[in-house]
């Protein structure tokens, strides 16, 4: 099996765990996190992840699909750079 197909076989399994009336199928203001494979708030949660790594994640993931305006996309890559920045001070105490 190629790893194409691979990929394509685990989306397709993933996406049979989601029903059309899950609130993970719907998507409030836009549509930018359901052109990804799997969406960030999943991913975060199926990995445990603190508010900061969720935080991070909504906003690499989403800065070039929300935004096609350069200077939307650099304020999104802020954010996460201040999530970042405070995730790393929250670390050092």
């Amino acid at each position: 099996m190629t790893s194409n197909t691979l990929k394509k076989t685990l989306l397709k399994s993933h996406r049979a765990t989601q029903s059309d009336n899950s609130a993970f199928s719907d998507q409030v203001s836009g549509n930018h996190y359901k052109k990804l494979k799997i969406q960030p708030l999943t991913y975060c949660m199926a990995n445990d992840f603190n508010a900061c790594q969720t935080h991070i994640t909504k906003y690499i993931s989403r800065y070039n699909l929300k935004h096609k305006d350069k200077k939307k996309q650099i304020e999104d890559l802020e954010k996460a750079k201040h999530v970042i920045d405070m995730l790393i001070e929250e670390i050092k105490k």
